[in-house]
Order: structure tokens, then C-alpha cells, then sequence
């Protein structure tokens, strides 16, 4: 521990003997880490896994049922109220569940100013499917129509400045339901149940709602629906119920190999069943994609964020190169005080020590810089693009990540002077 604090000693030393090019290569280094972690914060929380334990057992199921000859086509993304019932009518799910989401206006009664809202419209396995925590109250008993609906826990805060509200009524739209449950703190980052249009990148929803409910009273979806045929889309209960109008997503979980097969024949027996009755004439073209492979099947990875990342990276490379300059520089200016240390006895492995110390030393003063930087760069860009202001949070895995960077530039900056002056001619060493 003595000879650590001597190398301490000696590299604080060797700071206050430069600062100004020691601070020049710390700041250089500083920006480029900082902006490249501010970027990489980004990129890391879209492409990450919310449900690593099941997103390999979740699954996407579309199939081409549609009432016109298609060759060489991509399912719809979204499926007809009755479509979803003959994929219901499978056992071999451990869960399923069809969803959508809508928009409306909530308020306590009809004095209240109406507060506009997101409603998620689905089933009962949806919150058992992506691990929806439950703060109060419970889930619907089954997928009947029911005038019930879940709050989240920051609408319950909203409305009622509390969140034990189950039993209480709230106006949807002025029609009168009955709160049976408040989930607790949830935010799925990236939200891929909806990964449709990029809605991947927006905030859960506010409210949950039946799917029967939805339809019995004509919600319709606001972010993707189509129709094959004449139908009228402000008439769900009837029309959506009966006709092609296509809305809904629907997900299954299948959590083992063996019922991932038998869903896929089962799809196939079913597309073989409407053709024979002669509905859809297209060829087989199902599909049964998995969760974490959702949002590049629909092509919706963020380009944006993608380009930023590779550029800030580029940057990075270019800042590490000009620190390692300088760096060197100071190497030169100082390489007669490492002379004269090996002359007087300093072996390699002493002096690999002491500038793996300086390592340390600039490494701290280095991460302290970048983190700034870093949290300067994602605040200016949650006020360019606020939609992103979801994925702007650190977590350890993310800081010791910055830590790691930051160790490895430091390092990389310091080697090629650390080789010059351990194992450099001391002859000319000293003569220099």
C-alpha cells in the first residue's frame, strides 16, 4: 500500500509539473467518451430485452387471410376480430391474448375537465404474458365484456393523488366504469407487444380495457387497422365482429419447442381449412415471429439512433488518437526523469507499475468528464427529441460499461508511450 501511495505521489507529480497538456488530453478523451456513451445510452435501452427470461417463448402469429389471390406477400400485420377467434380456438397456447390500442378521455364526473388518455384494449393473459405488475386490485376473472377497467399507477396518482382506487368510477368517454385494479410502476423499454409503426418507442398506456368491451363500444385502433371489404369501422360491435376489418394484434406464448411446432401446424391445418372452403385464395405464408425478433420483421429499427451511435464511435476513435498524440508528447517532455530512474536501478516492471498508476490516475479524472459530458448530451437530446426521453436512464450495467471504455481508452491512449519508455535504449534515452 506504501509503494501504491508513492506512485500516487509521483503521478500527481508529473500532473502538476504539465497541466495543461494532462488536462488537454483528460478533456479530449472526456468528450469523446461522453459523447459516444450519451449516444450508446440510447441505443443500448432500444435494443434491449425487457423479458429476456420469455421473449423466446412469446410469438407473433400472422397468417396471408385474405379474400384476393397474392403471391410472394407478407401477412397482414394485424388481424380480423374473426381470424383471432379461429387462432383462439387453439389449446396448445399456455397464453394468448389479442390487443389494440385506442385513444379516449377520462375524468372522475362530469363537472371534471376531461383528461385525454391512452387505453390499451385487450385480454386477460396480457398481463400475465409480459409480467404486468399489479399494485391493488385484480384482473378481470375472464374476457367477457365487462365495465371494468386497470389504471396505471401514475394515472390513479393523477386523477386521485392516491393509488388504492379499486372500486372507485370513473367517466371514459361519459360512459361509467368501475376501477378494479392499479398496476404498479411498469414501462416495458422498448414496448415490443406494439411493435408496429414504431410504436416500440412510446410510453405503456394509461388504461386497460376488455377487448369485448372495446368493440361493444367501437373503439377503433389508432395506429393500424384496415378493411378487405365494405365495412363501416364506426360500427365494431357489429362489423368488426363480423367482417374483414383488421385491428388486432395478437400474441401466444409457447414455451417449449414441441408446442412451438404443433402452433405452426396448427396454423397451417387452419389456412388449409379456409381455402378448401374456398375464402382465401393466396398461398400459405405464415408466419410465427418471436418477441426479440419483432422489430426488425416489421422493419422498425430506429435508423436514427443506429447512424448517431456509429458516428459518435468514429468520434471516439478520432478523440483516442489525439489524446494518445498529446500523451506521447508528454512522454517526450518527461522521458529523462524515466531514464534516469532505470539508470538508477528502476526495473521494466517498476515502471510498468508507475504508468499503469498515471493509467488510473487520468482514468478517474476521465470518467468523471465523460459523465458529464454524458449527461449533458442526453438532456440536449430529450429537448431535440423528447419521444426518446424513455431511454435516457443509466443503470450499474450501464455505468460500469462507461467505467470499462473508459479504462480500455485510457490504456490504449498510455501504451505506446508506456513501450517507449520501458523498454527504449537508455543510452539514448539519456543522451536525449
Amino acid at each position: 500500500m506504501e509503494q501504491l501511495f508513492y506512485y500516487l505521489k509521483v503521478s500527481w507529480f508529473s500532473v502538476k509539473r504539465a497541466p495543461l497538456p494532462y488536462m488537454l488530453t483528460v478533456l479530449i478523451l472526456s468528450l469523446g467518451l461522453g459523447v459516444f456513451f450519451s449516444n450508446a445510452t440510447f441505443y443500448y435501452r432500444i435494443n434491449s430485452d425487457p423479458l429476456p427470461a420469455k421473449s423466446d417463448k412469446l410469438f407473433f402469429p400472422m397468417m396471408l387471410l385474405v379474400p384476393y389471390q397474392c403471391s410472394n406477400c407478407k401477412p397482414p400485420s394485424v388481424l380480423s376480430y374473426s381470424n383471432v377467434a379461429k387462432l383462439n380456438a387453439s389449446d396448445i397456447p399456455s397464453a394468448k391474448a389479442a390487443m389494440y390500442s385506442a385513444g379516449g378521455y377520462l375524468r372522475l364526473n362530469a363537472e371534471q375537465a376531461p383528461t385525454p388518455v391512452t387505453v390499451r384494449i385487450t385480454q386477460r393473459d396480457f398481463f400475465s404474458m409480459f409480467d404486468v405488475p399489479l399494485l391493488h386490485g385484480s384482473i378481470w376473472p375472464d374476457n367477457q365484456p365487462r365495465d371494468e377497467l386497470l389504471l396505471s399507477k401514475a394515472t390513479a396518482e393523477k386523477l386521485f393523488g392516491r393509488t388504492d382506487v379499486t372500486g372507485q368510477q370513473v367517466l371514459l368517454d361519459d360512459r361509467l366504469f368501475t376501477i378494479i385494479g392499479v398496476l404498479d410502476q411498469w414501462q416495458m423499454l422498448p414496448k415490443l407487444y406494439d411493435a408496429f409503426n414504431r410504436n416500440y418507442l412510446n410510453p405503456t398506456e394509461d388504461i386497460y380495457l376488455p377487448l369485448e368491451s372495446g368493440y361493444d363500444y367501437n373503439y377503433l385502433s389508432n395506429t393500424n387497422s384496415s378493411t378487405f371489404e365494405d365495412a363501416d369501422y364506426r360500427k365494431l360491435a357489429t362489423d368488426g365482429r363480423t367482417k374483414a376489418i383488421h385491428q388486432l394484434q395478437y400474441w401466444v406464448q409457447l414455451d417449449t419447442p414441441a408446442q412451438q411446432q404443433a402452433y405452426r401446424q396448427f396454423m397451417a391445418n387452419l389456412v388449409a381449412d379456409e381455402k378448401a372452403a374456398g375464402r382465401h385464395p393466396s398461398a400459405e405464408a405464415n408466419q410465427l415471429v418471436m418477441m426479440r425478433d419483432i422489430v426488425s420483421y416489421f422493419d422498425g429499427e430506429s435508423g436514427d439512433i443506429k447512424a448517431f451511435a456509429i458516428v459518435t464511435l468514429l468520434f471516439l476513435l478520432v478523440c483516442v488518437f489525439n489524446a494518445s498524440h498529446l500523451s506521447l508528447n508528454r512522454y517526450l517532455s518527461n522521458q529523462y526523469e524515466f531514464s534516469l530512474r532505470r539508470a538508477l536501478g528502476a526495473n521494466r516492471s517498476q515502471l510498468q507499475v508507475q504508468l499503469l498508476v498515471d493509467m488510473g490516475l487520468m482514468s478517474t479524472f476521465t470518467l468523471a468528464g465523460a459523465a458529464i459530458i454524458a449527461y449533458g448530451g442526453i438532456k440536449l437530446m430529450n429537448y431535440l427529441w423528447p419521444s426518446n426521453s424513455l431511454f435516457a436512464s443509466w443503470d450499474l450495467q450501464l455505468m460500469l460499461a462507461l467505467a470499462a471504455l473508459t479504462l480500455l481508452c485510457s490504456y490504449l491512449v498510455t501504451l505506446y508511450p508506456s513501450l517507449r519508455a520501458s523498454f527504449g535504449s537508455l543510452n539514448k534515452q539519456l543522451k536525449e
